[in-house]
């Protein structure tokens, strides 16, 4: 298709969506597959800093299309750990993406990561809308969405299961 095509806008419109319809479709096969015990671990050392800077790379140009200030920390130098890359892919890329969706332009994104007592500490942090304290309790269950939401309730479930799949923990702030 030619870049000065009358239906450009509106090609790239459908294509966005088609493309938002596809994660939402994978999402929900993807909660089918833990709530039926069906996921498998498919374990594998991981360089933690690469990894979460490769992930970190997909949100690139929408940090600079929004003039986010957005930054990577880490108090280490490398920590190679046993991983689900694609799992744990889609814990960071599920957090970076709420963090976009509800950080305003011009404002901040985080992550950082660190060792605490003998484990290893990936924080995502955004000066965005924040949650009502009333619904942190909820924030991981199913179906569960903010007020200015219009995802599916999925996502941050999917995220506590992966997490809890590799033995670990998830908190929110």
């Amino acid at each position: 298709l030619m870049a000065n095509s009358p239906y450009l806008s509106e090609l790239k419109l459908i294509y966005k969506n088609a493309e938002r319809l596809l994660r939402v479709i994978n999402q929900i096969l993807d909660f089918r597959k833990i709530e039926n015990q069906q996921e498998k671990l498919k374990i594998r050392e991981t360089e933690m800093i690469s990894f979460t800077r490769e992930v970190m790379a997909y949100f690139d140009s929408m940090a600079r299309n929004r003039n986010i200030n957005y930054t990577f920390d880490s108090g280490i130098k490398d920590h190679n750990l046993w991983i689900d890359p694609d799992q744990i892919e889609k814990v960071l890329v599920n957090l970076l993406s709420n963090a976009f969706k509800f950080t305003p332009d011009g404002g901040c994104i985080r992550v950082g990561l660190d060792e605490k007592d003998d484990k290893l500490l990936l924080t995502v942090t955004d000066n965005g809308t924040g949650i009502r304290p009333e619904n942190l309790p909820y924030i991981f269950d199913r179906f569960q969405t903010n007020d200015s939401s219009t995802g599916t309730g999925i996502g941050l479930h999917l995220v506590s299961e992966y997490v809890r799949m590799h033995n670990g923990e998830i908190s929110v702030q």
